[in-house]
């Protein structure tokens, strides 16, 4: 937008909208002249979406586009506030609305990639053919004078201390896998036909952008590279990386990788010039239901040879799972337990419920099984995630979100197990107690379970505390 002589200020909301801080944004808005409003929001932002923009509507009157993820999830839904949608990737959309808005006295309402609510209904306009050269679009904007952080009292423009030290970037845009749980899955459906899905940028743009930081941001300290899947490139564009990367950025950095797309090659490469943490999604022990519910086609063989590599290679890991997903038996949840009890220490471990987001394959596979139904009574304020949310998380819940749909199905008989695979998570459980665990379970030992749990979580806590002195 800048580059084609549009003015935009870009406001970040990690806080809750409240009165006085929702109050002074409009007050900040009315300042500016601000013209047009985009909000960007995954799915557990839609409550603050449309408080803010409610109340954009009537303190100031000016259209309001919504974008980002749940745009795509729940159009229809997004628009019962927004006066526009952004489907897809916006770069070229939400340019030509400017140009349309700044240039004629009517909107063209037959923009690609935009829905538009009018008084006639949704005009509901064609995805546009993905760009492959990503490298025309230029870096994320550096001009923090027109950028702003809110907090409970109200904003503050950005500096580099919000940042804490870490930069994060994305390399590519895209995926080669169509997991059944992630957007990914249904994204590719919408854009079939529409060019090439995964696509990566430039080796030399990726640097050029991250040298911009580095002048940018003295105290950066660390690159989070956030693509689907950082390593699919060829040995050779990752050979280019590492000379580069190691002589004009020369920091630790963090990517995210599967173990189908593991390759020992690259992962040294990247290893030598910083690499020094990995997330790594496992999803389950269970060959079953990886490659039969999941569809990611690995083995646990595979799994335990990556696990080995990457702590040969000194790299630090964090693996994660799924849990009670209806298609998963306790059976399974064992196979996961003595799985990850083959991995080499340390690691860490996180895991999440499933969620059902609508369009994915396994929401539609769901629906047609009975083991969730449409729910169209919950509230909007309704959230998908939180901390009860996740058995490692050592709560030791398994409550599963009814944001979009009722669960039809018990988790009970695995609760248990969960339980027993949060012990996991302890860097000095003997796995001698973790199979003694594991062969059963009772009343007691399902109390004893639980006093371990709590026991450990609170002597973390003032571990925690005392090294934070």
């Amino acid at each position: 937008m800048k580059s084609h002589g549009h003015k935009t200020d870009c406001y970040f909301c990690p806080v809750e909208f409240n009165e006085q801080n929702l109050s002074m944004f409009m007050q900040v808005l009315k300042e500016r002249a601000i013209d047009l409003v985009g909000v960007s929001l995954v799915t557990d932002d839609y409550p603050s979406a449309v408080m803010v923009t409610n109340r954009i509507r009537e303190a100031l009157g000016i259209p309001v586009i919504w974008g980002g993820a749940h745009a795509n999830v729940r159009p229809e839904e997004c628009l019962l506030y927004a006066d526009m949608i952004c489907r897809g990737e916006g770069e070229e959309a939400l340019l030509e609305l400017a140009h349309s808005m700044s240039t004629h006295e009517r909107t063209d309402t037959s923009i690609k990639n935009i829905w538009f609510k009018t008084d006639q209904g949704i005009i509901r306009n064609e995805l546009r053919s993905l760009e492959e050269d990503l490298d025309k679009y230029p870096f994320p904007d550096f001009d923090l004078d027109s950028q702003y952080v809110m907090d409970d009292k109200g904003f503050e423009r950005v500096n580099e201390g919000h940042f804490n030290g870490e930069y994060s970037i994305m390399a590519s845009r895209g995926c080669p896998y169509s997991c059944c749980y992630c957007y990914n899955s249904y994204r590719r459906k919408h854009y079939k036909g529409k060019g090439k899905y995964l696509r990566t940028r430039g080796i030399e743009s990726v640097i050029q952008e991250l040298i911009q930081a580095r002048q940018k941001f003295a105290g950066l300290s660390k690159i989070n590279f956030w693509d689907d899947s950082f390593v699919t490139r060829s040995i050779e564009d990752f050979e280019i990386f590492q000379k580069l990367y190691a002589s004009k950025v020369g920091l630790p950095f963090f990517a995210l990788i599967e173990p189908m797309a593991f390759d020992y090659r690259k992962i040294k490469l990247l290893r030598d010039c910083g690499l020094n943490k990995l997330q790594v999604g496992i999803q389950s022990g269970s060959e079953r239901v990886n490659r039969e519910v999941y569809n990611r086609p690995v083995s646990n063989k595979k799994i335990i040879e990556v696990a080995n590599l990457i702590n040969g290679l000194g790299i630090a890991v964090i693996y994660d799972f799924i849990f009670n997903n209806p298609y998963e038996k306790p059976d399974d949840i064992i196979k996961t337990i003595e799985l990850v009890m083959q991995f080499p220490k340390p690691f860490y471990l996180q895991g999440y419920n499933l969620i059902f987001y609508p369009g994915t394959e396994i929401t539609e596979r769901a629906l047609a099984d009975g083991f969730i139904a449409e729910n169209n009574s919950v509230d909007a304020s309704s959230t998908i995630q939180g901390a009860i949310n996740s058995p490692t998380a050592m709560k030791t819940g398994t409550v599963v979100s009814n944001r979009f749909y009722s669960i039809c199905y018990d988790s009970r008989e695995k609760e248990y197990l969960g339980l027993v695979f949060s012990l996991l998570c302890f860097k000095h459980i003997p796995k001698s107690l973790i199979r003694f665990f594991m062969k059963s379970g009772s009343r007691l030992k399902t109390s004893l379970l639980k006093a371990i749990i709590e026991s450990y979580e609170a002597l973390s806590q003032l571990k925690s505390a005392i090294y934070s002195k």
